[in-house]
């Protein structure tokens, strides 16, 4: 896989989202949180997704879903129907991914996106005291557990310099 040098990667990412905030029309200052949903959900999964996204829509942040269905599980957020453009789009352009047990975590980290996922050994948990980690992990899969998780991110997202390091440990 060709990995791009990590301020070329941020410039890209910029451009991506001021194209994709044109056709969507989203704040691009604000973190812009992917859902990549190409396989069916659970009920477990979706349940949980619905709590999660009810909390989002207060985060200061853009969630976007790309997915084969227009179920009222999105009702809070943008959605985009899911094909090879589109997916595209939202992998150049997304700062963050909700990560489910199908989604290729190496993918998101080669693009410069930063999983919130459970553990997995792609990622390492982000600590801020040791500027290590390449994600931020939820301990179980209850909304409230992954729900944290998104908050520390979309936070750490207000620290460029952080935020920087962090995708740069993805790239390692």
């Amino acid at each position: 896989m060709n990995i791009k040098p990590i301020d070329t990667l941020i410039k890209d990412k910029s451009e991506a989202k001021n194209e994709l905030s044109s056709m969507l029309k989203f704040h691009i200052k604000k973190p812009l949180i992917a859902l990549f949903i190409d396989k069916e959900l659970s009920e477990i999964e979706e349940r949980n997704l619905v709590a999660i996204l009810d909390g989002a829509k207060d985060l200061d942040a853009t969630v976007i879903a790309i997915a084969d269905t227009n179920s009222e599980i999105f009702s809070n957020v943008k959605v985009m129907e899911y094909n090879r453009m589109n997916r595209h789009y939202l992998l150049e352009a997304a700062d963050i991914a909700l990560v489910f047990s199908f989604t290729d975590v190496e993918e998101l980290l080669a693009n410069g996106i930063i999983p919130i996922s459970q553990e997995r050994p792609e990622v390492k948990d982000y600590d801020p005291n040791h500027e290590t980690g390449n994600a931020f992990i939820y301990k179980n899969a209850s909304p409230w557990s992954v729900f944290a998780a998104l908050v520390r991110a979309v936070e750490t997202f207000k620290f460029p310099y952080d935020w920087k390091h962090i995708i740069r440990q993805g790239l390692i």
